[in-house]
């Protein structure tokens, strides 16, 4: 097998990229695509595969419509799926705030033992996600002066 590394291109923009090992160029792509490919027709979405061995380049397309669900109107984190529990590797991390960092792009707090958030935030030109509560607080109304004081 070959090692390859794979772009997927939008718009001029490396948006996902990865090392795949395969027997030739369009499988690596199609791995990363998750669905059949094409030899490149002057698409704006497209991936580009190189052979660092061979030093050759490869262009493909996607065959039809993207198959892949579009989660780009999603910015609830619950939209994203169950949690995708992280493991810690290493001691390093022994405060509860060491598992947190600053997205760049949008400025919120990431957990990192949240690989969903990891990916989400990973994404070029993402919004920041929706902050949800994991319990609900339900408040009752006052209604007057408290009753168990007699006042």
């Amino acid at each position: 097998m070959t090692k390859y590394v794979v772009e997927e291109i939008y718009g001029g923009a490396v948006v996902s990229a990865g090392v795949v090992l395969e027997e030739d160029p369009m499988k690596a792509a199609e791995v990363l695509a998750g669905q059949p490919l094409s030899p490149r027709a002057l698409q704006d979405h497209w991936f580009r595969v190189v052979d660092e061995d061979r030093a050759a380049v490869y262009e493909y397309s996607l065959v039809g419509p993207d198959q892949r669900p579009d989660l780009s109107g999603s910015t609830r984190l619950s939209d994203l799926g169950s949690p995708i529990p992280g493991k810690v590797h290493s001691a390093a991390f022994i405060r509860e705030e060491d598992h947190f960092y600053n997205c760049p792009t949008c400025g919120q707090s990431v957990d990192q033992r949240d690989l969903r958030q990891i990916m989400w935030h990973e994404e070029p030109g993402h919004e920041p996600l929706e902050p949800e509560l994991s319990a609900k607080v339900i408040e009752f109304p006052k209604t007057g002066p408290d009753r168990r004081s007699g006042g």
